[in-house]
């Protein structure tokens, strides 16, 4: 019986110390997109602080490819101790909401950290379409069927399926000119090739007070941290029309639980300072600090809209 007892008790304190030993080794954060746009950003950020926090280096793994598949098979693959993590966005939610096959379940591969952020798009003209407000480039489109443009980032971005859904809600037919990312839309627009394009709403506003774009509405339920002059959808006569772009860390689905909420409380501490929120706002994005399973919900929510959107627009992912 002594020893019984004994065992339980080495095999708690074991148990115990293992816990404690969390982090134990470097960390990484993979990163489905290529170092300089808004992830990597966010990446670095919270990476400087994690180590400061946690007291071992963590790397920034940027694996692009693939509509971001590419870095989440590896996430979803990598040892499930808590040391390696995946800074995810909204397309996690279009793979899923598509029904493709995936390398990995986009639920179930996967343990919720913690949300980073939000963001609306805002959709913009280029000054040359006359118009100063949503209601106008509506009126406008409608009444030339066909002979306006919109910039996408392809079929399965979140610009091109807003769109998409936007232009069956208030009956549009426009043209819908495709580009290999946000940069090149946003040039378009700019140099007037296109007519019309959703961005990153602060680099909308900033192009906008140039004179150089027209901001007309955020997608957002409220209005932008960074334009709150520019009204939302909801406020233009679209009340259903919510769309927020977002940041979430995941790790793989069977990471201890203590390590989960250890990052969880460095990420949530980190997104309530001052450092890390300004370089989130930096490339246009809010901080948004999330228990687990607030990302887990948000997810699954997101999941579920975007598939409402692909079965109202037909859209079919990229590629296929």
């Amino acid at each position: 019986m002594i020893r019984f007892v004994l065992a339980l008790v080495l095999a708690a304190s074991c148990a115990a110390a293992s816990a404690q030993a969390f982090p134990s080794k470097p960390l990484r954060i993979l990163v489905p997109f290529p170092p300089g746009g808004g992830t990597d950003v966010a990446a670095r950020a919270l990476g400087e602080h994690l180590s400061r926090d946690l007291g071992q280096p963590v790397v920034v793994d940027n694996r692009p490819g693939g509509n971001s598949v590419i870095a989440t098979e590896l996430a979803a693959r990598a040892e499930a101790d808590g040391h390696t993590l995946l800074l995810t966005t909204d397309f996690h939610s279009i793979n899923a909401a598509f029904g493709i096959a995936l390398p990995y379940d986009s639920l179930k591969d996967f343990a919720f950290v913690a949300r980073v952020s939000t963001s609306p798009l805002m959709l913009v003209a280029h000054p040359g379409a006359g118009v100063k407000t949503l209601e106008e480039a509506v009126a406008g489109a409608r009444a030339n069927p066909g002979r306006h443009s919109f910039a996408s980032l392809g079929t399965s971005s979140p610009h091109y399926l807003g769109f998409e859904w936007f232009k069956r809600m208030a009956k549009l037919d426009m043209i819908d000119v495709p580009y290999k990312g946000g940069g090149p839309a946003l040039a378009a627009v700019m140099g007037g090739q296109v007519g019309y394009s959703f961005v990153v709403a602060a680099n909308g506003i900033r192009q906008a007070k140039a004179g150089k774009l027209v901001a007309l509405a955020v997608t957002g339920p409220a209005r932008a941290s960074v334009a709150p002059e520019v009204q939302t959808f909801g406020e233009s006569g679209y009340p259903e029309f919510v769309m927020l772009n977002w940041y979430g860390v995941l790790a793989p689905a069977a990471t201890p639980r203590a390590a989960v909420q250890r990052l969880n409380a460095s990420i949530v501490a980190a997104l309530k300072g001052t450092e890390v929120p300004a370089r989130l706002a930096s490339v246009g994005v809010d901080a948004a600090p999330g228990a687990p399973e607030e990302l887990e919900t948000w997810v699954k929510t997101d999941i579920a809209r975007y598939r409402r959107m692909i079965e109202l627009t037909g859209a079919k992912p990229e590629g296929r």
